[in-house]
């Protein structure tokens, strides 16, 4: 962990930073799961419903202003602080305004902003709270805080889909909304007590850009292994249920098989990465998930080409196998890229190009693969993520080459 922290202030130090991480996947749930279904049950159209996920763009984008971030801050609050506190509040303004709005037709403008006002500032405090991660844990503490922050990112997002909309059919939208508020702020509270100490560097850093990340030697071949790393879950994750859909799976059934049989699992791999990762390294736990996505993206094209082969069991075992994938693949490519991003001079914007150029790379290969589907078939769609596991297996075979890249590219990773 941090090198001068001793381990209690290492373990204070993450569980801060997870509760930060928790807080930023709720506007990624309530936008992808509760908001489709709340807007369209108050009567707006299929149409204004499907701008909702682009409220997730600022997940994309935030790179275009991850320098700014690294580059201004109150010396007063501190170099993280300064971002933190301030989007956690504007964050839980977001919510507290979505609780007194009802969710009707005639809102859905107003919610719809709301909610990318709260994808935004989750964004931006994501870039600081990398940052932070990046310069104050080192060594094992890397993959300690990356499993913290996908566990925590999933669990917030399913806090904000799928447990919001049971709090909203139980309580009204009014509590449960204020809940979510509470619970940022709640979350915000570890940060708001703690003292940030002077950047580890000392003296003011160089300013960050986005061009120095591309310019960085072994940037590039690293974030196409990251982009594998995520793309081939992607794949499985969204094809495999349009697929049960069209075999006559009904839309409870498949709700049920995304929030235990994926999501659950997603995390339960990152708790699995997280000790793979101290032990065998990031590389060698790389080997385990893509071959996790890999196996189970080619029985999930079997059943697409024999439908009939879809019973509940091989479902939910293919359901389970491609979710410890996802967690394990996400956790050990996020320990890795950040590896490299904190042995920089800009940790928060190198990060924050990689996380964002992996985003942008699932967005693509969902739309890609999903119209293949349409012409092709799922089989030949759900393909795909076996390829994408390959290529990230003879990636890992290559970056495990001493020639091609610098030994501290992996090293100790």
């Amino acid at each position: 962990m941090d090198t001068t922290a001793k381990p209690f202030q290492g373990r204070k130090l993450l569980v801060m930073i997870g509760c930060l991480y928790l807080v930023q996947g709720l506007p990624v749930g309530l936008a992808f799961q509760a908001y489709p279904v709340l807007l369209r049950d108050g009567g707006a159209s299929l149409e204004l419903i499907s701008l909702v996920p682009l409220a997730s763009l600022p997940w994309v984008f935030k790179v275009l202003w991850a320098s700014l971030v690294e580059n201004h801050w109150s010396a007063r609050l501190g170099r993280r602080r300064s971002w933190i506190l301030p989007m956690q509040t504007a964050l839980a303004l977001s919510l507290a305004g979505m609780a007194v709005l009802p969710f009707t037709a005639g809102n859905a403008p107003a919610l719809l902003a709301l909610v990318a006002v709260a994808s935004l500032v989750s964004a931006t405090q994501d870039i600081a709270t990398d940052g932070l991660a990046s310069e104050r844990l080192h060594g094992t503490g890397l993959a300690h805080v990356n499993t913290v922050q996908v566990a925590g990112f999933m669990i917030g997002m399913l806090a904000g889909g799928p447990l919001a909309m049971v709090g909203i059919g139980a309580l009204g939208h009014l509590p449960t909304l204020l809940g979510l508020a509470a619970m940022v702020l709640l979350c915000g509270l570890p940060v708001a007590l703690w003292r940030e100490p002077d950047p580890p560097q000392g003296g003011t850093p160089e300013p960050a850009s986005l061009r120095a990340f591309f310019r960085r030697p072994g940037a590039l071949p690293l974030l196409a292994l990251g982009m594998c790393a995520t793309m081939g879950g992607a794949v499985s994750f969204g094809v495999a249920k349009l697929f049960l859909i069209d075999a006559g799976w009904s839309l409870d059934a498949v709700g049920t098989l995304s929030g235990t049989g994926n999501t659950l699992m997603i995390v339960a791999g990152c708790a699995i990465a997280g000790v793979m990762v101290v032990r065998f390294g990031a590389l060698s736990t790389l080997v385990l998930g893509g071959g996790l996505v890999g196996i189970s993206s080619l029985l999930w094209a079997v059943l697409a080409m024999d439908p009939s082969l879809a019973s509940l069991g091989a479902v939910w075992g293919l359901a389970t196998a491609s979710g410890l994938g996802i967690g394990v693949c996400t956790v050990a490519s996020y320990t890795l890229l950040m590896g490299f991003a904190q042995r920089g001079r800009q940790p928060g914007t190198d990060y924050s190009a990689f996380q964002g150029l992996q985003t942008l790379g699932e967005i693509v290969v969902m739309a890609a693969t999903t119209a293949l589907a349409a012409r092709a078939g799922y089989a030949a769609a759900l393909v795909i993520g076996l390829i994408l596991a390959l290529a990230l297996l003879a990636m890992v075979v290559r970056l495990r080459n001493p020639g091609f890249t610098p030994t501290a590219l992996t090293d100790g990773y």
